[in-house]
């Protein structure tokens, strides 16, 4: 077959060949995906029958999605085909598991980040961005640290993530272009044609939005999943738990995990520990005049703010501001107005999201209110059309992350909670002990799949092993770095900046191992302070 330079369907993504190095290379994944089953096989052979069935397709799925070694879209439905298979739950309950709030939630804040695109808003907001942090990388790492942590606190992790590393995407394009930091890597992509991969720079970047709305959202009563904590933990300990409890036992941990975000990212992508990436940003900094006097040209060429881009901000500050009046803990919200059911994050962006289709973008609209002319008469687009919106949407990764969701039903179903639940009882362990044992399952669990739904099906049934073991098994559930799946901010960024998932480990493995011990130590103690009846 002839070389082509674009993939094409139908097109093998290499030529055939036989050597042995590009073999080794590229193919191995096909051997993996016999050898993995084959290597935990034995695992089916252990007592409890379903549980060791749900952990051997565990293992599977997360090994297949962690080594990439097929298309993450189909990684992702493993569950849906094999739980049913496995005897754990049927088809219907498995596929329902699959959509939940969260993962309209994640729908609508990629949606509303199309929109950002789409108005050139994140364009104009990355000049801004540029004028305050100029050409420094490690400059505009710690601004993207405090500008996502903190409104995370107020609004929501998820929505903040999608917003910045819309700005970040575009800061890092200009950096780009600019010649101060390289966008991509030479590395060639797995499949011909398919997103490059970004460089190291790059990924210190889209981790550090990431990560740090992570650190935002753990100290919010705003947001699950501290929303759904609170109210488990008032029906299962004697004291009353308050908005500020996870304020006072986390805020410390938040503060120290930020330093420790910053000097991790800046020593394992951003160069600070010397290397070829710090060489290359040094040469990249020289032209320092030059790469102002562009980025005042760009925003000359710009021009004045469209009305397009006027709208999608004032809707996004909406929606911002829906966010934090839903459910505000100190006072009632509109969340109140129907007593009977419950209004999640997800109904106020994908509400919002039905008005960046709906609202018109140009002057034929908006002259009537904005006393403007148009310059020509034509048809009123929308701010945001459908085409935009599902070729920028990760579908893959959202499917993973769905899958998360489910890997946690399907334990709940395997009687793996329980399981895990009744060993600890039996086990009869010390507080100590216990506290350790809570804390390193939550933090696994939490890796794995992302917190909201580890702690409204899991935490319940661990409270079965006691207080103990639940309460530090609940706080640990904020240690949400390791993994795309961890969270959906981190499953955004993934997918808009083609991060993979050993890129998240390696990010993520200093931050994951110093939060274990800085919640450990405060649940230790401060548990007693934060929740009373622990």
């Amino acid at each position: 077959m002839a070389e082509v330079d674009e993939y094409k369907p139908g097109d093998l993504p290499y030529k055939e060949q036989d050597d042995r190095k590009q073999f080794c290379k590229f193919h191995y994944k096909g051997v993996l995906i016999v050898v993995i089953p084959l290597v935990f096989a034995p695992i089916l052979l252990a007592e409890n029958i379903l549980v060791s069935r749900f952990i051997y397709i565990t293992i599977c799925l997360y090994l297949y999605y962690i080594l990439n070694v097929m298309a993450q879209g189909a990684t992702a439905f493993l569950y849906i085909t094999f739980i049913p298979v496995l005897g754990i739950a049927g088809s219907g309950p498995v596929s329902n598991s699959y959509y939940t709030d969260l993962i309209f939630l994640t729908y609508g804040s990629v949606i509303m980040g199309v929109m950002m695109d789409s108005s050139k808003l994140s364009e104009r907001l990355a000049v801004i961005v540029i004028k305050i942090c100029g050409s420094n990388i490690r400059l505009f790492q710690i601004f993207l640290v405090l500008v996502t942590a903190l409104p995370s606190v107020l609004v929501n992790s998820t929505i903040i993530a999608a917003f910045w590393m819309k700005v970040a995407l575009a800061v890092m394009t200009s950096f780009n272009e600019a010649g101060i930091v390289k966008m991509y890597s030479d590395e060639e992509p797995y499949e011909r044609g398919s997103k490059p991969y970004p460089s190291r720079p790059a990924v210190g970047i889209y981790l550090t939005v990431c990560y740090a709305s992570t650190l935002g959202g753990m100290i919010s009563p705003l947001q699950d999943p501290n929303e759904a904590l609170i109210d488990i933990f008032n029906k299962n300990l004697k004291g009353k738990v308050g908005a500020g409890s996870f304020l006072v036992l986390l805020i410390v941990p938040m503060i120290l995990s930020m330093i420790v975000l910053s000097l991790w990212i800046s020593i394992m992508f951003l160069g600070l520990a010397g290397g070829k990436v710090k060489q290359e940003l040094a040469e990249g900094a020289g032209n320092k005049d030059g790469f102002k006097q562009a980025v005042a040209d760009k925003g000359e060429k710009m021009g004045p703010w469209t009305i397009h881009a006027k709208l999608s901000l004032i809707l996004i500050l909406v929606t911002f501001l829906l966010l934090m009046t839903r459910k505000p803990r100190f006072m009632d919200g509109w969340d109140t107005i129907s007593k009977k059911t419950t209004n999640g994050a997800s109904v106020t962006i994908i509400g919002m999201s039905i008005l960046f289709f709906g609202i018109p973008a140009n002057y034929m609209f908006c002259k009537y209110y904005m006393c403007r002319q148009p310059k020509k008469e034509g048809s009123a687009p929308s701010l945001l059309g459908w085409k935009a919106v599902n070729s920028n949407t990760p579908w893959g990764h959202i499917f993973m992350l769905a899958a998360g969701f489910s890997c946690v039903f399907s334990g709940q179903k395997a009687g793996f909670f329980d399981w895990l639940a009744d060993s600890a009882k039996k086990s009869k362990m010390s507080k100590g002990t216990a506290l350790m044992y809570g804390s390193a399952l939550g933090t696994l669990m939490t890796i794995l799949s992302p917190a909201t739904t580890v702690a409204k099906l899991g935490i319940p049934i661990m409270f079965g092993a006691g207080k103990n073991v639940a309460v530090p098994f609940a706080t640990a559930l904020h240690n949400q770095f390791m993994l795309p799946t961890s969270t959906p901010s981190n499953t955004i960024i993934a997918g808009w900046g083609n991060v993979r998932p050993f890129q998240f480990l390696l990010g993520g493995l200093v931050p994951t191992i110093l939060m274990f011990v800085f919640i450990l130590g405060f649940t230790m103690a401060l548990g007693g302070t934060a929740f009373s009846g622990y």
